[in-house]
């Protein structure tokens, strides 16, 4: 059996981890626009991949957009609260890997763990970019 403190943090990571799925999820989708922007939001969008897996209606996709879009605030508020806990986690974390890996092998981690933030920050900007292009219209 996992002590408590274990299965508290493990508990908390797939809250977090689900939280973050919708919460980026509802960020894609309301970031689309009508007509050929919105067809590559779909594939890329929680609504989007509900649509092409279940076979949803327009009408049943638009729901699903308004639905996410109401939450996302309670759903950013949330990520807030929780976002020193997780950030202190995964500190924890990769500082607990990197003790179990050579030292060349922490060089090669150091570099993901780079290339995953510069590809968490580039599709950041792009989702600002097109959130900040649909306030405009």
């Amino acid at each position: 059996m996992l002590p408590t403190s274990k299965v508290q943090a493990i508990g908390l990571l797939v809250a977090v981890a689900v939280a973050g799925f919708a919460s980026g999820a509802a960020t894609i989708t309301w970031a689309g626009e009508k007509d050929a922007r919105d067809r590559r939001c779909e594939r890329r969008s929680y609504s989007g991949m509900l649509q092409q897996e279940l076979g949803l209606s327009d009408t049943q996709r638009d729901s699903l957009r308004t639905l996410l879009r109401n939450h996302r605030p309670r759903m950013r508020a949330t990520m807030e609260m929780i976002r020193p806990q997780m950030d202190s986690l995964r500190a924890e974390m990769r500082a607990e890997v990197r003790a179990v890996l050579t030292p060349a092998q922490q060089a090669a981690y150091d570099n993901l763990l780079a290339r995953e933030r510069a590809e968490r920050a580039r599709a950041d900007s792009v989702s600002n970019a097109q959130r900040h292009d649909h306030e405009e219209e």
